[in-house]
């Protein structure tokens, strides 16, 4: 039997895993502890302990050769395509650097954000900022917000997080958001203050990126709704003043981040 010093995980980690994705995270998590081994040689990395966050991934503080600190993260997703482009794109103006990567690992090598505190609230000015800095970069390659945003309504609904007359009601908004939407921006596609790290060099940066190409509001909207804490309107009121962002369509697509979750 393994003993619990050689987990690669924490227990609850592997339990929701476990729990969520079955014999395919049963074998995910059987593989992590070689992939590990395997990085950690290939990229020359000192691994320290977990980092604490995110279920989708395992993440660990690391040092590389030359005493830089970084973070090495394992998505249990097949495909980080997506993330490795966009974060390429930002190239660290917002979001973390990318030291480096494995796509057929799903493995990112990232600069570890200091302090990477998480704040308590950010202000919508400070969100604003962050905004412009990730939407200034053109989203050459990069999939559509609005299919990406279809399927997870569609996930909603299919795992009973969502009923199917506010499925309905989602789509059909996207559609019609898909219809006047502006000039496509590189947007961060999950960007919620659960998602904002304190940086000593940026003031925010954004982790965790569902990057695509697509409206610049949505990440406005996400920021409204996300973090689910009273007062939405009033965060409304103050991103839309501080990006110049349309109100109607920050306010449709905090509705559609509501059903989505």
């Amino acid at each position: 039997m393994r003993s619990r010093r050689a987990e690669a995980v924490p227990e609850g980690f592997r339990a929701f895993v476990v729990r969520t994705f079955g014999d395919e995270g049963r074998g995910w998590l059987e593989r992590l502890p070689a992939v590990l081994a395997e990085l950690s040689e290939r990229w020359q990395l000192e691994l320290g302990p977990e980092l604490p966050g995110g279920l989708l991934a395992c993440v660990r503080a690391a040092t590389m050769a030359d005493g830089t600190s970084a973070v090495l993260k394992i998505a249990r997703s097949p495909s980080t395509t997506d993330e490795i482009a966009g974060l390429r794109a930002w190239g660290g103006r917002g979001a973390p650097e990318l030291y480096a990567a494995d796509e057929s690992l799903s493995a990112l090598l990232l600069e570890r954000i200091e302090p990477g505190t998480h704040p308590e609230s950010a202000s919508a000015d400070a969100v604003a900022e962050l905004l412009r800095t990730l939407r200034a970069v053109p989203p050459a390659g990069l999939p559509p917000l609005a299919e990406n945003v279809r399927q997870r309504v569609e996930d909603a609904v299919r795992d009973g997080r969502a009923s199917e007359q506010k499925g309905l009601w989602a789509i059909e908004t996207i559609s019609r958001l898909e219809e006047e939407a502006p000039t496509p921006a590189l947007v961060h596609g999950d960007f919620d203050e659960r998602n904002f790290l304190r940086c000593a060099r940026r003031g925010l940066a954004a982790i965790d990126p569902i990057p695509c190409s697509g409206d610049p509001a949505y990440d406005a909207g996400t920021w409204v709704h996300g973090n689910r804490r009273p007062g939405r309107r009033a965060r409304l009121d103050a991103i839309v003043a501080a990006t110049g962002l349309p109100r109607e369509r920050v306010r449709d697509w905090a509705a559609v981040v509501a059903v989505h979750g």
